[in-house]
C-alpha cells in the first residue's frame, strides 16, 4: 500500500472524523496492509456514523471471514441484505448473498 496515500487520508480524517467516505478508505487501506485490527476498528466507525454505508458491512465480513468469525460474519452480511432489500443493484446483492453462502457451506 502507498503509505503517502494513507498518510493523506489520516490528515483528511483529522480534519472530518465522522466522514463516511474516509472511514471506509482508511478501512480499505489497513485491510490491504493486513492491519486488520485497525481495518476493523474504521469500518466499525463507518457505521457507527451511517448504519446504511453497505460496503462496509461487506469489507467487515470478509475481515470476520478471515479471522474464523462466521457468525459475525454472516451477520454483516444479513444487515447488508435488509438494506439492499429494495435496492435494484442485483450485482451487490448477489455479491452479499454469494459470500454468505460459501461461509454458511
Amino acid at each position: 500500500m502507498n503509505s503517502t496515500r494513507l498518510q493523506k487520508l489520516l490528515e483528511m480524517y483529522e480534519e472530518n472524523p465522522r466522514d463516511t467516505f474516509l472511514l471506509y478508505a482508511l478501512g480499505l487501506e489497513y485491510k490491504g496492509l493486513n492491519q486488520n485490527d485497525l481495518a476493523e476498528k474504521y469500518l466499525q466507525n463507518c457505521l457507527q456514523v451511517d448504519a446504511a454505508y453497505v460496503p462496509a458491512y461487506y469489507q467487515l465480513a470478509i475481515l470476520y471471514q478471515q479471522a474464523n468469525k462466521e457468525e459475525a460474519a454472516i451477520n454483516c452480511l444479513n444487515q447488508g441484505l435488509i438494506l439492499l432489500k429494495n435496492s435494484p443493484d442485483l450485482k451487490t446483492k448477489n455479491e452479499f448473498q454469494s459470500l454468505k453462502d460459501q461461509i454458511e457451506y
